[in-house]
């Protein structure tokens, strides 16, 4: 009898484990399923995230390199403006001192008389490839896609400068930009470089800057969407949506201000689930391995993309080249600023001489310019309250109201530029109950081209730029 039931209590207790083993299996399976639900939607939150943000700093890394382009064009208009005659030998050798590289193709100057002189290629006529009062009319701006002066097969980008002498239009000086060489450049190295960068001219609609294998031109062409009215009205989104493949891609677009552009980075939903896909595989294998095995490895996965989001988060926050907040964060704050403003200082803050010192040093030397301006920036008011919102602008805010302290942190900031041959230009205002945060900002930056002034007044110079530009707070 004690045999028997012994063997019975065996049974029992073997059922007993079957059965909790089953179980255990099938809560294992059931939380699988669940992490794998989970896992998609980090994946599309962190795909958002990653998308967005690239497609902000490919955005500025364009407008900047774009605006460099134009500041370089319009030097140069400045000093073919001084020749008596635009088709000389003179202007032509003037025009070879721009950099045509892979990018830039072609430089070149169409004169009121339809005569196109371009540094590659012979003198030719206008007529059939631009109209030269079009093209004034419409004074410092980009086109679209239009066949290349030397090829017709070949489509470029032109980015047009006028040629001035006494206020008056004398000429039209312009540039072929690449669009293949635009996007090789450009596109952001993301999710195994399977993302696509294209560029859409809200004018046209058309795609006049693409990476992708796709054979839709033009944005008339995405039916079934709202990406087409979406990237036409410059809206700033991120979406997903059927590829004419087929195949479900994610979209991020952003407009431009440089030109009537609209950014947009696509990736394929394949390529950002690659990753989930490999997890769940795993999973598969932890199944068999142990669910102690599965639950830690899960937490370190819920941890590693934790950790992904927060680095994508901050990438976006924080300006590469002097580690402090960017515009973006600028503009984050300037928002939340509005319901507790009264008595915040703000210190408007610009490098003097920068563009001499890329000139003449080189941009690494205009590089440790910036970070020396920053580094002293930070010691005196933190990093918190310190931003880069510009190329060679700061904005500092504080709360400290004693007009005398913020003058004498001043005066340091100056006495230390100058003892390592840098200057700034700084105006600050305290804000009252009167005035609004934009109202704040731009009494600071007034103050500070007034200093600007003084300054260039002191060296004998003119101020670069001296017209105070129109910025969005």
């Amino acid at each position: 009898m004690k045999t028997k039931s012994h063997k019975k209590g065996s049974v029992v207790f073997g059922s007993k484990s079957i059965i909790s083993t089953m179980i255990l299996f099938l809560c294992i399976g059931i939380i699988s399923v669940l992490l794998s639900v989970h896992l998609n939607r980090l994946a599309e939150k962190q795909c958002y995230s990653v998308l967005t943000s690239s497609t902000n700093v490919v955005l500025n890394n364009i407008e900047s390199n774009f605006r460099s382009d134009r500041n370089s064009l319009r030097m140069l208009s400045r000093v073919i403006a001084l020749e008596n005659d635009l088709q000389s030998d003179t202007t032509n050798h003037l025009l070879t001192t721009y950099d045509v590289s892979s990018m830039v193709t072609n430089i070149a100057i169409i004169t009121p008389d339809g005569t196109i002189m371009p540094v590659r290629g012979e003198k030719m006529s206008s007529e059939g490839i631009m109209d030269y009062e079009e093209e004034k009319k419409l004074g410092e701006h980009m086109s679209g896609l239009q066949p290349s002066l030397n090829n017709a097969n070949t489509y470029v980008i032109r980015s047009f400068v006028p040629v001035k002498k006494s206020g008056k239009v004398i000429a039209m000086l312009f540039i072929e930009m690449n669009p293949s060489a635009i996007a090789n450049a450009w596109t952001p190295d993301i999710y195994d470089g399977s993302a696509d960068f294209c560029i859409v001219d809200r004018s046209s609609g058309d795609f006049i800057v693409d990476s992708r294998d796709e054979p839709v031109s033009n944005v008339s062409e995405l039916n079934g969407t709202s990406l087409a009215d979406n990237l036409m009205n410059g809206e700033t989104g991120f979406l997903e949506m059927k590829s004419h493949a087929g195949d479900s891609i994610f979209v991020s677009y952003m407009p431009m201000e440089i030109a009537n552009w609209q950014i947009v980075i696509t990736v394929g939903k394949s390529d950002v689930f690659s990753f989930v896909n490999q997890m769940r595989q795993s999973m598969k294998m932890f199944l068999f391995g142990g669910a102690v095995i599965l639950v830690l490895y899960l937490l370190w996965l819920l941890y590693s993309n934790h950790r992904s989001i927060l680095a994508a988060e901050k990438s976006a926050n924080i300006d590469v080249l002097t580690g402090l907040q960017n515009r973006n964060r600028y503009e984050i704050f300037c928002k939340g600023l509005e319901k507790e403003r009264e008595g915040t200082i703000c210190i408007y803050i610009d490098a003097n001489g920068l563009h001499e010192i890329n000139n003449t040093q080189g941009h690494l030397a205009g590089d440790r310019m910036l970070r020396f301006i920053a580094d002293a920036l930070k010691v005196r008011f933190g990093e918190d309250g310190v931003y880069r919102i510009g190329g060679d602008e700061f904005v500092v805010f504080c709360q400290d109201s004693k007009r005398n302290k913020i003058e004498k942190i001043l005066d340091s900031i100056h006495e230390e530029m100058a003892r390592n041959n840098y200057h700034i230009s700084a105006g600050y205002t305290t804000c009252d109950s009167s005035m609004t945060v934009s109202e704040l900002i731009k009494s600071a930056e007034t103050k500070m081209y007034e200093a600007k002034k003084k300054y260039y007044e002191s060296i004998g110079k003119e101020v670069r730029n001296a017209q105070q530009p129109d910025k969005k707070e």
